[in-house]
């Protein structure tokens, strides 16, 4: 949904009945997204110009990623990103900054990989050349081999954490339900609202209607076909109180997807999580293919599947945690 959609929507429900405390919080809430929310091409603040730019340099990344890889492909995202970041530094915004740097490498490795297929942009090479500041070297695809289950259940958890990646290209050998079963079972202890776990789990295995629910994804071009099994994580609205807790649903069923990928990591199950973020049409496809109930919110879709021998990722570089101390 738009944010014009969304705002449109929220907008009719606060006018009409009482002047519920859930009426106020969207309220506060959307004036507030309003206000500080980014468009694309129209970035006003610093921060804005960060997500933007993060947003459109990793979409370069998980195309350099993919087995299946194009020539000169996602040249749009390319003109847009040089665009976000030639408005950036003219600003006066520091271009140091890790995620213009990291930017700027992947656009050289975007150059470098399409020279491997001999597609060469002159035009393009030129443009980047001529774009302010020096590249990083964080930027790209990361190789590795996954661990084992033994080397797995013998890392401490800074190592177990690191060790996370999300993963695009499967091997074709199926994920076992008694694993996916495992790890639902043990993502159960995530913390929730005074523990009433209001989160619901499906496991996709029929390979027909996995491909209708992603259908109404946008998030899985060019690898979904490769996915094995897709779990959908929801939460149940009748869990949560009707005042306060207008969004605890979506943080409650947050905190468990995450919960539950370290869960299948524990496994030796590769995951990719994927927005739960749809449309209202395809809401309501996805709703129709699953029978979900009314009373379910969509939280999260994770695509699983076992890793492939040799794993190649993106870098998806993490930048220092935002620490105040009051």
């Amino acid at each position: 949904m738009t944010v014009k959609g969304l705002k449109a929507r929220i907008r009719k429900f606060i006018s009409g009945g009482d002047n519920s405390l859930t009426k106020e919080i969207y309220r506060a809430y959307i004036n507030r997204y309003e206000r500080y929310s980014f468009v694309q091409g129209d970035c006003q603040l610093k921060e804005q110009y960060e997500a933007s730019i993060t947003k459109l340099y990793h979409t370069i990344e998980k195309g350099l990623a993919y087995t299946n890889y194009r020539a000169g492909f996602g040249s749009d995202n390319v003109k847009v990103l040089m665009a976000e970041m030639q408005h950036y530094a003219s600003q006066g915004y520091d271009t140091e900054a890790y995620f213009y740097k990291t930017a700027l490498c992947v656009l050289h490795r975007y150059i470098e990989k399409n020279r491997l297929y001999k597609h060469v942009d002159v035009k393009l090479n030129e443009a980047v050349a001529k774009l302010p500041g020096f590249p990083n070297d964080e930027g790209g695809i990361l190789e590795f081999r996954p661990a084992d289950v033994e080397q797995m259940r013998s890392m401490d958890y800074q190592d177990f954490a690191k060790s996370r990646h999300s993963i695009r290209h499967f091997s074709e050998i199926p994920v076992e339900l008694e694993k996916v079963k495992d790890a639902i079972k043990l993502a159960q202890l995530t913390p929730s609202a005074c523990n009433r776990q209001g989160w619901r789990t499906r496991i996709i295995a029929d390979k027909s209607v996995l491909e209708n629910v992603l259908k109404n994804q946008n998030g899985n071009r060019g690898f979904g076909q490769e996915i094995d099994k897709l779990l959908l994580v929801t939460a149940d609205l009748r869990y949560f109180n009707s005042d306060r807790e207008v969004f605890q649903a979506y943080i409650d069923g947050g905190m468990y997807a995450m919960s539950l990928i370290n869960s299948l990591l524990y496994e030796c199950i590769g995951t990719i999580p994927l927005s739960g973020s749809l449309t209202e049409k395809q809401d309501a496809n996805v709703r129709s293919i699953l029978r979900l109930d009314d009373a379910e919110v969509i939280t999260l879709f994770i695509g699983i599947g076992n890793y492939p021998e040799k794993c190649q990722t993106t870098k998806s570089i993490r930048h220092e945690p935002v620490i105040e101390i009051i």
